[in-house]
């Protein structure tokens, strides 16, 4: 972020460097504000005055408190936590910054980060695909495999394939991915296409 700066393009809709910034702040150092916003009734005032200085924080001024670490009380202090919530996370939205510029930001993941992907991936992808037609199977050569979706009811089965990072991508609903399908050409089409925003 700091290397494109605040008025940079994202792969989220609707949002600038600088918007998707606020959002990884609010949700880093001011959760409540973010649970707040979605039950009904008011704020408090201190919420108020913190959800106003917020909108009102300009990019240098978010990026610095995004630096500064974890509240001193957020359960995110304990790795375990932190790595649960913000392995994929921080993953997808450093691609949302990186595969949005033009020319595209380059990038290595070592295999070891790869593994972290996938093992996360695990976990989120059986939400991200509950509501598919068909059972899936995510394949990542050198990496591993795992049956997302196997109920009863799922009679077909399409493979995802490529490496943990394009699948992640491609589960939390971006359309900037590489990857291979295997299966009924019908049945990837319904994968493909399926609503698959997280």
């Amino acid at each position: 972020m700091e290397r494109v700066g605040g008025e940079a393009p994202t792969l989220c809709e609707g949002w600038n460097t600088t918007d998707l910034l606020r959002h990884l702040v609010i949700r880093e150092y001011y959760p409540h504000l973010a649970l707040t916003s979605k039950i009904p009734g008011k704020f408090t005032q201190g919420q108020r005055e913190a959800k106003a200085r917020l909108e009102e924080a300009d990019f240098e001024e978010l990026l610095d408190e995004f630096r500064s670490s974890h509240q001193k009380y957020s359960p995110l202090q304990l790795s375990a936590v932190n790595k649960a919530f913000n392995t994929l996370e921080y993953v997808i939205h450093h691609e949302d910054v990186r595969r949005a510029q033009e020319p595209q930001l380059g990038r290595i993941l070592l295999d070891e980060e790869q593994k972290e992907i996938f093992s996360s991936l695990k976990v989120i992808s059986q939400l991200s695909f509950l509501k598919a037609p068909v059972r899936i199977v995510l394949d990542a050569p050198g990496v591993g495999s795992t049956t997302v979706l196997a109920s009863k009811r799922h009679d077909r089965t399409v493979t995802i394939i490529g490496a943990p990072l394009e699948m992640a991508l491609f589960a939390f609903g971006r359309e900037k991915y590489k990857l291979q399908f295997e299966g009924p050409d019908d049945a990837v089409d319904a994968v493909t296409t399926m609503n698959r925003k997280s």
